[in-house]
Parts: structure tokens; C-alpha cells; sequence
């Protein structure tokens, strides 16, 4: 029972942090940039904005599921976004619940450029098939740098066991073997391209392709496509903190407060690990082809990957 409280508690807190962490990232963007920006509290404004609009469906398209996508990949990703929190806080560790998270956030793509692809628009074809060569492209050395935390962890893929783990070895994993330090390498590699942002925003590329899938998209259904998006963007930032970086000394909570402390420790470091790969990667570079994206997935991301597995099966 405990740890169902966790998680309903979970999920609100997720999509605030959602909200939340884009309003920091679109604040530190413009910043870099040399302007004011928004407030940081912008998102909340736009997705309240767009939940009191018409939502408008085009004639050409398949209403069940250009109306159903937004719903299930924005509930997918915000579910992704809790358990994490849920785990921290209630101390439950779930068999395999690490391989949950990544299908969740790989169901939350993949509603998405479905229901942008059966509205009819040629736009929404393109960034379907766009966003198709980039899943592909990032899953790979993405799931693959997973791996090495397993083996490291007696074989788990329970969140909360290697979480755990690190516990035990008194610091992290990204510091701890050097299989570890390059899967953590891997991992940040692929989180521009996972979340979207340039220099790997191809499927939506709003001046080539008119924001691709999302072209036919408006009101509350825009409005979850885009949460869609911010929670996936929360969630592996957390991930890729509590998984690799979670060094005990800075993350263990007082006895008292138990796991909801480490929680929010997490949560207060977590804008950190989104700026290095979100918001940095989309302020200094300039969006690549489909190809060169693809291309660089398959090649830093998916060698580092590659290079960790060999190394943790070697016993390094």
C-alpha cells in the first residue's frame, strides 16, 4: 500500500516537475543566449492556455487515434517520471520495473508520431518517418547502456536495486568502474536525441517541416503532446542522475525523513544533469540532417555503449 500512495503522490508531482523543469531550461536557454526569457513559470501559463482551447480535428485524418495518441503518450511519459520518485520515496525495489520506464518513454515516441502521422498532413508523414530513423537511431546504445549497471548489480533491473547498489559501494556507478563511466557516457549522449531538442529536433523541424507530426495538433491534445515531451525530458535527466551519479554522501537523506528526502535531493540536482543535455546541446549547436543524426547515434552513443558491455562482462 505503500508504495501505491508513493506513486499516485508520484504522478502530480511529475508533471509539475515537468512544467517546471522546461520553464528552468527555456530561463537558462535565453540566458546563454543573452536575453530576459520567460518567467520560469511560462509553461504552466501555456499548458493551461491550451487546455482552454477548441481542439480541432482535420477531416483527412483518423479521429480515434489522432485524438487517443496525445492522451496515452503524455500518460505514458508522466507514469515513466514517477516511478523513479515513487521508488525513491517508498524504498520498494520491482522486479524489472527499470525496462518498464524505458518502454514507457519508447510507447510515449511512439504514440506520438502515430497520431501525428494519421492526421492526413503530408508534414506530419515526414516527421513520422523522421522520428522513426531517430528511435531507431538512439534505443540501441540507449538500452544497451543499461547493461553494465545490471551486471554490476547482481543482475538487476530493478531501479531501486541500482540505486541501491551505489548505496552499498559507498559512490556511484559513473565513478566506480570504468564499464560504468563509459555506459554513463553513452546515456548523456542519447538524451538530446531521446527528448527531442536540437541539434536532434528533426522529426519536427517547425522551419522545414512545420513541426512535422505535431503540425495538425491544437488545444488540449497540443497540450499533451508537449507535456508528452517535457516529462520524458524530466524523467531521463532524473534517470540518468540517480542511476549513474548517485553518490550516497550527497543523496542519503536524514534517517528521519527516510526516502523523501533523497527524493528531493535528486529532484534539486536534477535541473543540473537536464542542462547539460538538453539545454546546452540545443543552445550551442544547430540541428543536424536526418542522416548525420542517425549517423552520430550509431556511431559515439552506440561505441561507448558497446565499449561499456565488453568491459563490464570482462570484469572491469
Amino acid at each position: 500500500m505503500a508504495a501505491l500512495a508513493a506513486l499516485l503522490a508520484s504522478l502530480p508531482a511529475a508533471v509539475f516537475l515537468s512544467l517546471l523543469f522546461e520553464g528552468i531550461d527555456r530561463k537558462l536557454h535565453a540566458r546563454m543566449q543573452g536575453r530576459i526569457g520567460p518567467p520560469v513559470t511560462q509553461p504552466f501559463y501555456d499548458f493551461a492556455k491550451l487546455l482552454n482551447k477548441e481542439s480541432v480535428f482535420p477531416s483527412s485524418s483518423s479521429k480515434a487515434i489522432f485524438a487517443s495518441a496525445p492522451v496515452i503518450a503524455a500518460a505514458s511519459s508522466i507514469l515513466a517520471g514517477a516511478i523513479p520518485l515513487a521508488s525513491l520515496v517508498a524504498g520498494t525495489s520491482v522486479v524489472g520495473d527499470l525496462i518498464l520506464i524505458l518502454y514507457l518513454l519508447t510507447m510515449s515516441s511512439i504514440m506520438v508520431m502515430i497520431g501525428g502521422s494519421s492526421s492526413g498532413n503530408p508534414y506530419g508523414a515526414i516527421g513520422f518517418s523522421r522520428k522513426m530513423v531517430m528511435l531507431i537511431g538512439y534505443e540501441v546504445p540507449l538500452l544497451a547502456s543499461i547493461l553494465p549497471l545490471s551486471l554490476k548489480s547482481q543482475h538487476s533491473f530493478s531501479y531501486h536495486g541500482i540505486v541501491q547498489s551505489q548505496v552499498g559501494m559507498g559512490t556511484c556507478f559513473a565513478f566506480a568502474y570504468p564499464s560504468s563511466a563509459f555506459a554513463a557516457a553513452a546515456f548523456l549522449a542519447c538524451i538530446p536525441a531521446a527528448a527531442g531538442v536540437v541539434p536532434f529536433d528533426v522529426p519536427e523541424a517547425k522551419t522545414e517541416i512545420v513541426h512535422g507530426y505535431l503540425v495538425e495538433y491544437g488545444g488540449p491534445h497540443l497540450a499533451l503532446a508537449r507535456l508528452a515531451k517535457d516529462a520524458a525530458s524530466f524523467a531521463l535527466s532524473f534517470l540518468a542522475l540517480t542511476l549513474f551519479f548517485y553518490h550516497p554522501p550527497l543523496f542519503e537523506g536524514h534517517a528521519s525523513l527516510g526516502g523523501l528526502a533523497s527524493a528531493i535531493l535528486c529532484v534539486a540536482f536534477a535541473p543540473a544533469m537536464m542542462f547539460l543535455t538538453v539545454t546546452v546541446p540545443r543552445t550551442v549547436f544547430a540541428r543536424l540532417k536526418v542522416g548525420q543524426a542517425f549517423k552520430f547515434c550509431w556511431s559515439l552513443p552506440l561505441t561507448l555503449s558497446a565499449l561499456s558491455v565488453v568491459l563490464s562482462a570482462a570484469g572491469f
